[in-house]
């Protein structure tokens, strides 16, 4: 048998036992569901591709790149975001308007005041907060004291809905947004921190172009590719039985999706499942008593909206990612991607995709699985917004009851949480999103570095 067992076959699962073969060490991966890729799926249905989870992944690295390459036949579904649709919007006053991309636009653009832009340049100036204060600022306090209370309505606020679908009056900084952080702990601000590291980019005379990304048949290709290449190393379907610790290392009991079982002893495990359900494995009780702390790291609800029109319902260019609704507009969507003109072959021809978001920290009661209820919340926003009519020609909802874990003030508690745990019981490991950072650049990032 392998000398790792990974339970859980998301994208952290995949990519790490992918990343252990790559260097010629094997693993097991088991999973419940009958499906790989977690929160990764894709829908096609009519000639539209809806995702359900992600829909990118921004490659921002040689070593991600060099991983995609190693995967046999992952390289030739990658599909770059259109040059065209660089434009991202933000609403203000019930208008999206685009969030400036040059020093010009930054001036003239209406979507901040002129006393708002005049307080960005007070930053460079602002103090750098006291280290020993580093857990106890949210990201809110944080973009007050450097940039403003309006920058922070109308820039930081929606981008944390979009991202985290979270309250930024109760993320930590140091955790949710560790490089803005690191930003200002070592150059004393964001404006130094950004010429800071550019001037060393320049420097070191490292050119890597970093570029927006999915793939042709949906995000779901990225574990779905890497699990045909591990073979039958992913087992799904599986209903794992017992995870006992044992001399030397770890006894795993499950039954196979054809009700066979299977017993084997392994160096290390890894668990890979989300936060929430960490408790629920068949461990110990002491172990399950040890992780039961992580169950408390709040997962709000979101649903996701994916919805086609004919192009002429839909006012709006959609020359861009997408629109972001800031808090203070008072709106029930979160925001709104536009798949169809980020990349090909997400709509039939004359049609255009929406993928709206709803729900999360912000307003839970609204990601309800019920679809025609949210479908009365949402059709006379993304009129108002985006200048749409008309009933939609497609429809797919997907509802997550717990979607994205939040790395709220005090997160350190659960971080040293699972380094303890670890250190008490060699061979375990513990990763996922609520480990290492959610965007799946952070995922990729750390099962590249097992």
């Amino acid at each position: 048998m392998p000398d790792t067992c990974i339970i859980g076959a998301g994208i952290t699962g995949l990519a790490t036992a992918w990343q252990l073969q790559r260097g010629g060490h094997e693993s097991l991966v088991l999973e419940s569901a009958e499906r790989v890729g977690g929160a990764m799926q894709t829908e096609c249905r009519g000639g539209y591709l809806a995702e359900e989870g992600p829909n990118s992944i921004l490659l921002n690295s040689a070593e991600i790149e060099s991983f995609f390459e190693s995967v046999p036949g992952l390289s030739e579904q990658i599909i770059e975001a259109r040059p065209e649709a660089n434009k991202r919007y933000i609403v203000r006053s019930g208008q999206p308007h685009a969030v400036p991309m040059n020093p010009l636009s930054a001036i003239t653009t209406p979507l901040w005041s002129f006393a708002g832009k005049l307080r960005v340049l007070k930053e460079p100036f602002v103090r750098a907060a006291e280290d020993e204060d580093e857990d106890e600022e949210s990201v809110a306090e944080f973009v007050r004291r450097r940039l403003g209370d309006e920058l922070y309505r109308y820039a930081i606020n929606p981008l944390v809905g979009g991202i985290y679908a979270g309250d930024p009056e109760l993320l930590s900084l140091r955790h949710g947004f560790p490089k803005l952080y690191a930003l200002e702990q070592e150059y004393g601000g964001l404006i130094r921190g950004a010429l800071g590291k550019m001037r060393a980019a320049r420097k070191s005379g490292t050119k890597f172009r970093k570029r927006m990304i999915s793939f042709k048949d949906g995000m779901h290709a990225l574990p779905a590719t890497i699990a045909r290449a591990l073979g039958p190393a992913v087992q799904t379907g599986v209903s794992i039985e017992s995870i006992r610790q044992e001399s030397g290392g770890w006894a795993v009991r499950w039954t196979t999706s054809a009700g066979e079982s299977r017993h084997a002893a392994f160096k290390q495990i890894i668990l890979t499942v989300p936060a929430h359900r960490l408790s629920d494995l068949p461990l110990e009780s002491e172990r399950q008593h040890e992780l039961e702390l992580l169950k408390s790291i709040d997962y709000p609800p979101v649903s996701v909206l994916s919805l086609g029109y004919p192009r002429a319902q839909v006012k709006h260019p959609l020359d861009g990612f997408g629109a972001l609704v800031p808090e203070c507009e008072g709106r029930k969507v979160l925001g709104v991607l536009f798949p169809s003109s980020l990349f090909e072959g997400r709509a039939p021809k004359g049609q255009v995709l929406l993928t709206v978001f709803i729900g999360g920290e912000r307003q839970p009661d609204c990601a309800t699985p019920h679809t025609e209820a949210l479908m009365g919340m949402v059709q006379s926003e993304l009129e108002a917004l985006l200048g749409v009519s008309g009933y939609p020609g497609f429809v797919h909802h997907k509802h997550w009851p717990k979607a994205i874990p939040q790395y709220k003030l005090g997160y350190g508690q659960y971080l040293k949480t699972i380094e303890d745990i670890e250190a008490a019981h060699p061979g375990l490991h513990l990763a996922g999103n609520y480990r290492t950072g959610i965007s799946l650049s952070y995922c990729l990032e750390a099962a590249i570095a097992h």
